[in-house]
């Protein structure tokens, strides 16, 4: 009964999307697609190959050879390109950056889209992303928007690569995100933005509990007991 659900959660990175999206596909037995991973992988593709993340032909041509996975594990979702765990690599702050400038690109966001959906024909699944509830998804029935403060969101990045042993510089991260935040809100194609029907959940002062309590008590509304874990 579960196959055609699909629950987008769109936002701003630092946002908590990646950290809501995962809980709630864990508590639910879903599926867990984290769609800002697919066009990291592009750029990670693109920088690996010697390439330029502005060369709209060649992200494209990675977005189409590209083989991507999603998967649990004991360590908990990790991302493969091409059978290889690049989770950790797709953090990195050179990756994030082109993927930014790939996902811009029409012809690589249409490579990616019938991906994308297809996590629709599967057993259910939450999907993050920044146009998931606009674009990839535009008919589900229950759509989440998390945004937050900026600089809570620069925050919370610098806490996340501390927590993870990568070096950065705060200055300069601080400035990409805010550079990429304005890339991705007035881009072109597919920009950030909440859809209309969407539900907004701004996390700056909530804890991870509190945001996630609200989220599942959404979705049992929404779903009842088609969704509920046994």
């Amino acid at each position: 009964m579960r196959e055609g659900i699909v629950i987008p959660v769109d936002g701003p990175a630092g946002s908590g999307k990646s950290t809501m999206a995962k809980a709630i596909a864990d508590h639910f037995g879903l599926d867990y697609l984290e769609t800002g991973a697919l066009y990291r992988a592009v750029g990670l593709m693109v920088l690996d190959r010697g390439g330029d993340p502005d060369d709209a032909e060649l992200a494209a041509r990675c977005a189409r050879e590209m083989r991507f996975e999603c998967r649990k594990t004991p360590q908990g979702w990790r991302n493969f390109l091409d059978g290889r765990d690049v989770t950790q690599a797709l953090r990195e702050e050179r990756v994030s950056d082109a993927a930014s400038r790939v996902s811009a690109f029409p012809p690589v966001r249409q490579a990616l889209l019938s991906f994308q959906r297809s996590y629709k024909e599967r057993r259910g699944a939450v999907v993050d992303g920044r146009d998931i509830g606009t674009m990839v998804f535009p008919e589900a029935r229950l759509k989440f928007f998390l945004d937050a403060d900026i600089e809570v969101r620069i925050q919370r990045r610098f806490r996340e690569l501390r927590e993870r042993g990568i070096p950065f510089d705060e200055v300069r991260l601080g400035g990409a995100i805010r550079a990429r935040d304005r890339r991705d809100r007035e881009r072109a194609a597919a920009p950030l933005l909440a859809a209309p029907d969407a539900v907004r959940v701004d996390t700056s002062d909530r804890s991870i509990d509190q945001v996630l309590a609200s989220m599942l008590e959404k979705v049992r509304e929404v779903y009842g007991e088609v969704i509920e874990a046994p």
